[in-house]
């Protein structure tokens, strides 16, 4: 019994570091970083990585100020202390669009506790920076929980960019596991091709017995078709010879009708030719009636034209005077026009000139102001160029594989969409459709908003919106930032695409 209580002892204070080495701690961690001074929440991110018993990693901090996004991403050191507490230490900053440069003689560190209840794990404590001859220390509080689904993070695609997603130890083994399950799709459908291949053959060798069994049926068709076609010969010659004389006996019978018909032609022609005599007769008669009727009413055609045409000279003598007026109103009217266009010409060209000249003085005057004047808005200088195509947008939408990167529930009637680049300034370039219809065409994705706003009909329930990537910038793939307003909810959206691929968000709406 005493020495059941010792081992329990032991097992009970047992150092915290020997129990927080058993769970791994590798991954994405995403939450938020409260600071003291501020007293605002900050997005944060840490990827942790494990090389050869070492960890290592990167942080992520992103932030709005109106509509402008700003971020940085540090590489960190990571090591477990002897307490089981897990310290986090800036080791240099790498990538930022603060509109001031930070200073660089100050590191953060972030003294965490990890907590795992369930399959949810978690680091939580405070975090300070070392006070310098400049700034003060700052002190504050971070909160974690590891996410499986890393590519849905602000952190990731940034080192994606940056060509530094692989120093990650489990961005590289999710690579490495894609990469077999590609190689044993290969092999899968290489097994599929040579057992449909065997199949073909298979088939081949049974239509080849098929066809040598149909030409011994038709053999054995054709022995019997030449005795039928035999003794069908023999009776298609009696029909023949029976045909012939009944052909004989109709032959003598027409020349009898005809011969009787012949006589009876004869007495009906000459009482024919009497009728005909007597109609032609009468056709001559009428036809002299008909000429003389029409000399009369040509004659009085004649009259009647001769008096119509004294008319017709008269109106058209008075319609040419009326052309002739009207056409010297219209000559004149285009000389009034005329004038006034000129004098309006005039006008305006002293009021461009005018223009111009105050134009010219802005210039020589801003030449003249001091360099620290004119100095552009940090802001502005990530301003995306205007990428022109000649294509339509989204026009290969079709075209592309659509990959649905998350599911969103929503319950307005309206949502506000803003689109941010997610990394590095690169020129990323996308067209937005929501449902099949375009409603953002060729946006060029920089840290300032792009907003918009969709109505969504009461009874339609499911909405989604796929980003189609016109450009992929500088570095691919296109990534970007979507942010949503659903009434008092906000949901942060990362998405990634490329010329094959479309990223895809599902919105539905929620039952109440």
């Amino acid at each position: 019994m005493q020495f059941r209580t010792i081992i329990m002892a032991l097992f009970i204070f047992l150092p915290a570091s020997l129990l927080a080495q058993e769970k791994d701690i590798t991954g994405l961690w995403k939450g938020t970083l409260f600071n003291d001074t501020t007293q605002k929440f900050y997005k944060y991110e840490i990827g942790i990585s494990k090389e050869k018993g070492k960890y290592t990693g990167f942080s992520h901090t992103w932030f709005l100020i109106g509509d402008t996004q700003y971020f940085g991403v540090k590489k960190v050191a990571i090591r477990v202390a002897d307490d089981g507490k897990i310290l986090v230490e800036d080791n240099g900053l790498i990538a930022n669009n603060y509109p001031i440069a930070p200073n660089k003689g100050v590191r953060q560190l972030n003294v965490l506790t990890l907590n795992a209840t369930d399959s949810i794990m978690t680091l939580t404590g405070p975090f300070s920076t070392n006070r310098t001859k400049d700034y003060h220390s700052l002190t504050g509080s971070i909160s974690l929980q590891r996410k499986n689904d890393f590519w849905q993070s602000a952190l990731v695609p940034h080192l994606q960019e940056l060509g530094k997603d692989d120093e990650l130890s489990f961005v590289k083994e999710e690579k490495q596991l894609l990469a077999k399950a590609d190689a044993a799709e290969r092999d899968l459908q290489l097994a599929i091709r040579n057992t449909s291949i065997a199949n073909e053959k298979e088939k081949a060798e049974k239509d080849r017995q098929d066809l040598l069994t149909a030409k011994k049926a038709d053999t054995e068709n054709e022995r019997i078709a030449k005795a039928t076609a035999k003794q069908e010969a023999g009776q298609k010659a009696a029909e023949q010879k029976a045909l012939a004389k009944a052909d004989i006996d109709k032959e003598r019978e027409a020349k009898r009708i005809a011969t009787e018909k012949e006589k009876a032609d004869k007495l009906l022609s000459k009482e024919e030719l009497a009728k005909q005599t007597a109609a032609e007769k009468e056709t001559a008669r009428i036809a002299a009636l008909k000429e003389k009727n029409d000399k009369i009413i040509a004659a009085e055609k004649e009259k009647a034209d001769k008096l119509l045409s004294k008319e017709e000279l008269a109106k058209q003598t008075a319609a040419a005077k009326e052309s002739a007026r009207i056409a010297a109103l219209d000559k004149k009217n285009d000389k009034i026009v005329a004038a006034e266009r000129e004098k309006q010409d005039k006008i305006l060209a002293k009021e461009e000139a005018a223009k111009t000249a105050a134009i010219e003085r802005n210039i020589k005057q801003s030449k003249k102001q001091p360099a620290e004047m004119v100095k552009n808005d940090p802001a502005d200088s990530k301003a995306m160029p205007a990428f022109k195509t000649n294509k339509e947008p989204a026009a290969e939408v079709n075209s592309r594989k659509t990959i649905i990167q998350q599911v969103v529930n929503f319950s307005s009637d309206s949502l506000q969409l803003s689109l941010y680049d997610n990394g590095e300034i690169d020129g990323d370039t996308v067209s937005v459709l929501m449902n099949g219809q375009l409603i953002l065409a060729k946006q060029g994705l920089g840290i300032r908003a792009i907003k918009h706003t969709i109505y969504i009909p009461h009874n339609v329930d499911k909405v989604e919106m796929v980003m189609y990537a016109e450009t992929l910038g500088s570095i691919p793939p296109n990534t970007g930032l979507l942010v949503i307003r659903d009434g008092k909810d906000l949901y942060e959206i990362r998405f990634s695409g490329d010329l094959q691929k479309n990223a895809s968000i599902v919105f539905n709406r929620r039952k109440e």
